[in-house]
């Protein structure tokens, strides 16, 4: 079954759902409302500078789209570790609550599974919507396909 994801622009806060990519996958792309430049990584919407994706030369757009990711680790790295701080007994292994490891956990724009939280729900009509507005027009991309399907 796929899973589709909440995601919020984090340029001009609209909203919409996309399938859930694999781990490690970065997808770039524009919001279909401002047309600013994201990327979608661990379960985040990370803001672009689209000037700079767009125009700049190849190890300006190759420094700018590290330091998103890089700073987006840091800030999850740390709050990881503050939410595992506490002390465990001898023996006791530590666990990353389950969509932690995906990047579901917290954050302003992150990434939620609404299949994960309830795999009997119907797809409610506006689902529909959105995927046949959104995502259908893309399935002939071979890019688009292997990001989601692998």
């Amino acid at each position: 079954m796929l899973s589709l994801i909440e995601v919020k622009c984090p340029h001009c806060g609209a909203r919409g759902q996309l399938m859930l990519p694999p781990l490690g996958v970065l997808i770039v792309g524009p919001c279909p409302e401002c047309g600013e430049l994201v990327v979608v990584f661990c379960g985040r919407v990370l803001p672009l500078d689209k000037e700079i994706i767009l125009n700049a030369p190849f190890e300006e757009k190759r420094e700018h789209l590290m330091t998103v990711l890089t700073s987006f680790l840091e800030e999850y790295v740390v709050r990881l570790l503050k939410d595992n701080s506490s002390v465990q007994e001898e023996g006791e292994q530590e666990t990353i609550p389950e969509g932690e490891a995906a990047g579901l956990g917290h954050g302003g724009n992150e990434v939620s599974d609404p299949a994960r939280q309830s795999s009997k729900r119907a797809i409610s009509a506006g689902e529909i919507a959105d995927f046949i507005r959104l995502d259908l027009n893309l399935i002939d991309n071979t890019d688009y396909f292997k990001a989601i399907f692998g």
